[in-house]
């Protein structure tokens, strides 16, 4: 059986992965939006240009989806005691949001199996995001929405 320690880091994963998974489908939508509205390019070297401004706008948004992600797991440890100050709780939430995980700072105990379901919800999310850009350079490269 579960003891509620268990329990409470299951509950609270879920509902931070399901914060971070509704943050990320915002910016999904609006770059869906954003892209279903571009006019298709020609081959001109403006038109090159343009394509290159647009990918860098879409990677500008999904890093902010990232790092709004982190700060969430950060502001969580912070507002649960894991950790003493925000800088300890987001280099915490930075290195095991990207799966870098140094190791050197560690969660309290009780709070462990967070940091394996905050490595899940970034693998996931990279993977969205990475699947949202070759996306984009797909419409990009054909000009238009195929």
């Amino acid at each position: 059986m579960f003891s509620s320690v268990i329990t409470n880091q299951l509950v609270i994963a879920s509902a931070l992965i399901a914060a971070t998974f509704l943050v990320h489908a915002v910016f999904v939508a609006f770059i869906s939006a954003f892209l279903r509205r571009r006019q298709p390019t020609g081959r001109g070297i403006a038109d090159l240009f343009r394509d290159v401004i647009v990918m860098v706008a879409i990677s500008v948004l999904l890093l902010i989806a990232h790092f709004s992600s982190i700060w969430m797991w950060a502001i969580c440890y912070l507002h649960l005691g894991a950790f003493i100050d925000l800088e300890t709780a987001l280099y915490f939430s930075s290195a095991t949001y990207t799966t870098l995980g140094y190791g050197d700072v560690l969660p309290p105990q009780e709070w462990r199996i967070l940091s394996g379901a905050m490595a899940a919800n970034g693998l996931l999310l990279f993977g969205l995001s990475a699947a949202i850009l070759v996306d984009a350079s797909v419409r990009i490269r054909l000009g238009g929405d195929n």
